[in-house]
């Protein structure tokens, strides 16, 4: 009987520590398939990608999708970049309302984009374009509007907290055959875009093109590598990277390639810090050291004197 209860009770002490290893499960777009690009589940801890459908809208299947992420009410969005569309796509399905797709005007490049994209707390959407090295503020029916240039090659971001902190993962290569290009992961001011080294994620990630970035609800950064056309292990690299160095661990790997986006989970700790007030005046803090503040107090004792007096009076 006692072993048992031992047993229950080791039990229950390991499951907080299992529920904390556990990772969450991410969506993204494999850009590489031969029939078109497809939505995928992805288990961050095994790899294990289960299809979910082609990305099509109205029959026509998307052939560069670049960018997911989730808004604030959970609604997932995606950007294609072969037809410079921004839309929301179904978690169930892939599909696209054709009604719901909205042209991205005002970048000054249409190709060679690699879009990153990310939402605020406040519902503001971020993109990322490599071939301007810019950071753009886009509004819902598709208006772009520059903040400012990054400086380097981000094709992904990931936004947290209140204010927002958006964080950008640089490409790994130029190209299939290379040079190496920026394994950083930089801090991007949202009011000018101006991108702040973190530090390189290390030695622990292979080759890479292209990635996706996403937070999960617990705060935990998580980025996805595109493989595609690289020697080296098959399937995409799942990576947890630490925002205060930039280091990079790898978590697992992916049982297909060709992912260049990620999106776990709608924007988190969206509760502003609120300041206390500050302190008043010097001689304000207490009361009984005001005019009216000495008023009561002797009307108060006033008041108790009174009841003690009857009490006393009232007696035999």
């Amino acid at each position: 009987m006692k072993l048992c209860l031992r047993m229950v009770l080791a039990g229950l002490f390991a499951l907080p520590v299992a529920v904390a290893m556990a990772a969450p499960i991410g969506y993204s777009v494999n850009s590489d398939e031969p029939s078109g690009d497809s939505l995928h589940s992805i288990d961050l801890a095994t790899g294990i990608a289960t299809p979910i459908g082609l990305v099509q809208s109205g029959g026509v299947t998307r052939l560069d999708v670049e960018g997911l992420a989730f808004d604030p009410a959970g609604v997932l969005w995606g950007v294609d970049e072969e037809r410079l569309k921004l839309f929301p796509l179904s978690q169930a399905t892939g599909q696209i309302g054709t009604a719901q797709e909205r042209d991205i005007v005002g970048l000054a490049m249409s190709t060679g984009n690699d879009f990153g994209m990310t939402f605020t707390c406040s519902g503001e959407l971020y993109i990322s374009s490599v071939s301007e090295q810019s950071l753009y503020r886009l509004s819902l029916d598709g208006a772009a509007t520059k903040v400012g240039t990054l400086g380097v090659n981000i094709s992904s971001l990931a936004s947290f907290g209140e204010p927002a902190r958006i964080f950008g993962l640089g490409n790994g290569l130029l190209s299939d055959a290379g040079p190496v290009d920026n394994r950083s992961l930089y801090e991007i001011d949202p009011q000018t875009g101006a991108a702040s080294l973190v530090g390189a994620i290390g030695p622990a990630v292979a080759d890479y093109l292209q990635t996706g970035l996403s937070f999960d609800a617990n705060g935990e950064l998580w980025a996805i590598t595109d493989r595609s056309s690289l020697p080296g292990p098959m399937g995409s690299e799942i990576l947890k990277l630490d925002i205060a160095t930039g280091l990079a661990t790898l978590n697992s790997t992916t049982t297909v390639t060709g992912f260049e986006s990620l999106a776990i989970a709608p924007p988190g700790d969206c509760t502003p810090v609120v300041e206390p007030p500050p302190p008043g005046p010097a001689g304000d803090s207490i009361p009984v050291l005001n005019p009216l503040g000495k008023l009561i107090a002797l009307l108060l004792l006033a008041l108790v004197g009174a009841a003690a007096l009857r009490r006393t009076t009232a007696r035999p």
